[in-house]
């Protein structure tokens, strides 16, 4: 299952980037810190509160959206959003951050750092997810079985979305929250799972990674500026 991909390979990243760290936090320091921070600050626990009442909302109209969701979005396009909240997100977010922060010739110990906080935040992420599912016990409407609370797909790649956004800044993170974006409705689409697991699961990965950005000394590098040049040709700049 996608929880336990996305555990697993945040425990071996985590385990092959250990080197130097800038603070004086040990790792299960910075782990604690990170699970303190999405209980107890307030921005995130209005999140928390704003997701509730979202989700309430959301579940009158859960059958409704169900009963039309073919007409959410082609089936290739459904396809896309399955397999990117699946395993593709899962599986190529932390080398695109290391090939990303290798080319831009960031230190070897921060880089580990950013890798750390990528796979520590998208494994709570995964935990997170399956616990709640577990708990909840909500039937999938494809009454498959009762796991259907929140969206795990939808979970992992919005949470995948939020740290390439942190890591990069807002523009870097548009497409990823676009794919995420695609994943969640793909889910309804599928028939896997209502509107209200997508909005659970959605709110629950951007606010996990949230919630653990403190805990790491994080730069957000790229940016893009646009200007035009003497002959009227438009050309843009990548700011390191």
């Amino acid at each position: 299952m996608i929880y336990f991909h996305t555990i697993l390979l945040g425990l071996l990243m985590v385990s092959a980037t250990a080197g130097q760290d800038s603070s004086q936090q040990t790792y299960p320091q910075k782990l604690a810190a990170g699970l303190r921070t999405t209980v107890t600050s307030p921005t995130l626990r209005f999140q928390w509160i704003v997701t509730a009442l979202g989700v309430a909302a959301a579940m009158p109209f859960d059958q409704d959206v169900q009963a039309n969701r073919d007409a959410l979005m082609p089936d290739l396009l459904a396809d896309f959003g399955d397999a990117w909240g699946g395993k593709w997100a899962t599986f190529t977010i932390l080398p695109i951050i290391y090939e990303t922060d290798a080319h831009r010739g960031i230190p070897h110990w921060e880089r580990a750092q950013r890798l750390r906080f990528a796979a520590t935040s998208l494994s709570m992420v995964g935990l997170t997810t399956y616990l709640m599912k577990a708990a909840v016990g909500r039937e999938r409407p494809n009454e498959k079985d009762n796991l259907s609370f929140p969206s795990g797909h939808t979970s992992i790649s919005f949470g995948v979305a939020e740290v390439i956004r942190t890591l990069y800044g807002n523009l870097w993170g548009i497409p990823f929250y676009g794919a995420a974006l695609i994943t969640g409705l793909s889910r309804i689409h599928d028939n896997k799972h209502y509107l209200s697991d997508v909005v659970a699961g959605a709110s629950l990965g951007v606010g996990l990674v949230r919630g653990f950005r403190p805990s790491w000394q994080l730069k957000s590098g790229l940016a893009l500026s646009w200007h035009v040049a003497p002959p009227g040709t438009v050309t843009a700049l990548i700011r390191f």
